[in-house]
């Protein structure tokens, strides 16, 4: 009866050791693709789509089911620098990672205005702010 009892305990202590809780993917560097990129870091990140420009606030999160949730400002370009710069907007950003893909959405929330989904990849090319 001993040997059974210290059996269920090492089985116990076994089956601890091995469990594992769900972690979020690592999403820190540089995502490019065709229409958008985005480099992010601890401190926040910057976004950058063919027509404008978008910057993350340093509070983002990824969820262990790989959903990155973030707050910024998102800029509208085209045509020539307004004087005093371009008017910055309030942004949402969701995305989903899924390895080295990302599936990011952006919403200006005061223009209720979706950007995307753009479809991005790990050390993809970056894409910088033309427009005409």
């Amino acid at each position: 009866m001993r040997c059974a009892h210290r059996y269920l305990i090492l089985l116990s202590f076994l089956l601890t050791a091995c469990a594992t809780t769900p972690t979020a993917p690592s999403v820190v560097g540089t995502w490019g693709g065709t229409s958008a990129s985005l480099v992010l870091q601890p401190g926040g990140g910057r976004v950058m789509y063919l027509c404008g420009a978008g910057t993350i606030d340093a509070g983002w999160h990824v969820a262990p089911d790989g959903t990155l949730t973030a707050t910024g400002e998102h800029y509208f370009g085209g045509g020539p620098m307004p004087v005093g710069g371009w008017t910055p907007h309030p942004a949402t950003y969701v995305g989903h990672i899924d390895g080295d893909r990302m599936t990011l959405t952006v919403t200006v929330t005061d223009t209720n205005t979706t950007l995307g989904p753009f479809e991005l990849v790990r050390n993809g090319p970056a894409v910088h702010e033309i427009c005409v």
